[in-house]
């Protein structure tokens, strides 16, 4: 860890007591990042500790210039681009530079230099010329829960050659230290949250995203590879919504207060090129990775609805919310620029960067779901008994919103679904009609749903408690969804680790990687399995070569 914080063998020291760090020689602690590649630029990264009190989120320090330098070399002999730019504690110490006039699908590397030390070196790529048809291949996360594992994924993805990593949320978590959700606390008390209460101000943000930026792993992670980010609930609080969150009670303040908070501390610290008509809201984004790929990163936070009611923590509901047609997770906006934008795309594969599940869940055998669906053009306007949805916090929970997108797709012949979310795997058909999925296997797009970094699924979180306990619930999961989801492909319900996916002409190819063992920084890891969609198909095929 020390080598990955410091250049040149720099030492490092960390406080044990006060949880921050503080340099004696480098005053880059945090590392160096990249992301958003665009074929002519890249955001580059860094956060300068400019003495050892000034820590994250402390809000004081004096300003620093900051040069840096982009190379085409690791050696800093092939200058490319060099600037200067000045950062405070306005900014947290955090400094971003957009990079412009590169060459499109070429690797550079970078660093900054200052207080007379130089950073890490960081690599990155551009995004493929416009005309490229050259295969892409992306690393995929989500859920990286600092008390509940090592980020051991992210040293695998280090090691691998990909044109960037897509963060589908939850980068980090809000909750307080030892946190117990739904009867559930971490074993691993070596990774205690900082600070030690719930994140609800922005120095709160900001000294959380500080602690996780200290993990090798991820600063290794981020060092060879662009990110392409985009938040989900935990950034802020969990489950939340357009105007309040599970996670957020009346003693907490003022919820836009703490949203904006939340927000400016993740901007500040992610590698991201927010809009410039509207920098502290719109992140929904699109980036073109030559003729093959279009990735649309959705928002599925800052418009949505409240979630329907449930019983639990938004699991188990009856609430007849979840089909109404008005209510909305992207909201007007962001689903006319969507849909628009994949209609009138000539990319080969349409790529959504998806944060929670998009696949229809559904509860009990699939068999009633295909009577109902013979029985429409006789049922008239008979309405029918809403099934329960076992959990509403996914699209599952804006269903009408869902099919109307599901519809939109059925002329795209390469719809690709990226998530997370779940801390789960799964593989998935996305039915054009879930109703008549048995009889004509029509399905109008693919789903991949890569396992959480560190966070645990619902099983291997009640297995901490009671091992029979969580082991039961996954096979009440595993025999639902063979019973009533017959376009699920795959479900694996314990491991943790990430996805690799590899688009070319013909083929999208994903690779699902599972850990040996989250609790070790080192763990190992594997493909557990592969799946593929050829061009034009819609429908997953479970294949037995990994990338």
């Amino acid at each position: 860890m020390l080598a990955a914080l410091g250049a040149g063998g720099a030492s490092v020291l960390a406080s044990g007591a006060r949880g921050h760090a503080s340099a004696t020689v480098t005053p880059f602690l945090h590392g160096v990042s990249s992301g958003d590649p665009r074929p002519d630029r890249v955001v580059i990264w860094t956060r300068v500790t400019v003495s050892p009190d000034a820590h994250p989120g402390s809000g004081i320090g004096a300003a620093v210039s900051v040069t840096w330098e982009v190379s085409q070399d690791c050696d800093f002999r092939r200058l490319v681009k060099t600037g200067t730019a000045v950062t405070g504690s306005a900014t947290d110490h955090t400094i971003k530079v957009d990079v412009r006039g590169l060459e499109p699908g070429q690797r550079y590397y970078y660093r900054f230099l200052a207080l007379g030390s130089a950073s890490p070196t960081g690599a990155t790529r551009s995004a493929a010329a416009r005309d490229s048809v050259r295969p892409v291949r992306f690393g995929v996360v989500s859920c990286a829960h600092h008390e509940w594992g090592h980020f051991a994924a992210y040293r695998h993805l280090a090691g691998m050659e990909l044109d960037a990593v897509l963060h589908l949320g939850d980068y980090i978590y809000e909750y307080p230290r030892d946190a117990v959700v739904a009867g559930v606390s971490s074993p691993l008390k070596s990774r205690g949250h900082l600070p030690i209460h719930e994140t609800v101000t922005l120095q709160d943000y900001r000294m959380r995203h500080g602690q996780y930026r200290l993990d090798a792993n991820l600063q290794a992670m981020h060092a060879k590879h662009a990110v392409i980010a985009i938040w989900d609930d935990h950034e802020i609080a969990n489950d939340a919504w357009r105007e309040g969150a599970e996670n957020h009670g009346p003693g907490e303040g003022d919820f836009p207060a703490r949203v904006n908070a939340a927000r400016q501390a993740w901007l500040e610290w992610l590698p991201v090129r927010p809009d410039p008509h509207d920098p502290a809201e719109r992140i929904h984004r699109k980036f073109e990775f030559g003729r093959l790929v279009d990735l649309w990163m959705l928002d599925e936070r800052s418009y949505r609805d409240e979630q329907p009611a449930s019983a639990l923590l938004g699991y188990v509901s009856v609430d007849r919310a979840v089909t109404d047609p008005d209510r909305t997770m992207l909201g007007r906006s962001q689903r006319d620029w969507l849909v628009g934008g994949v209609r009138s795309s000539t990319a080969t594969w349409q790529v959504l960067g998806n944060q929670v599940p998009f696949f229809p869940l559904q509860v009990g055998p699939a068999l009633p779901g295909q009577v109902a669906a013979l029985l429409k053009p006789l049922a008239g306007n008979i309405p029918l008994a809403v099934p329960p949805a076992l959990y509403v916090d996914d699209w599952n929970g804006y269903q009408a919103e869902r099919q109307h997108l599901a519809k939109a797709f059925e002329g795209e012949a390469n719809v690709v679904v990226l998530t997370g979310d779940v801390h789960e795997t799964f593989v998935c058909d996305i039915p054009k009609d879930a109703g008549s999925y048995l009889l004509t296997r029509a399905s109008n797009a693919v789903e991949f749903i890569v396992p959480g970094v560190s966070s645990p699924s619902i099983a291997r979180g009640l297995n901490t408690v009671a091992t029979p306990v969580g082991n039961l619930v996954d096979t009440i999961l595993e025999t639902n969804l063979a019973l009533g989801s017959p376009w699920v492909k795959y479900h694996e319900g314990f491991a943790n680790g990430f996805g690799v996916v590899d688009f070319t002409e013909s083929r999208v190819h994903c690779d699902m990687w599972h850990l040996d063992d989250v609790t070790d920084p080192r763990s190992g890891a594997r493909v557990a399995v592969s799946y593929a969609s050829r061009r034009g198909t819609r429908r997953a095929v479970r294949v037995q070569a990994a990338l």
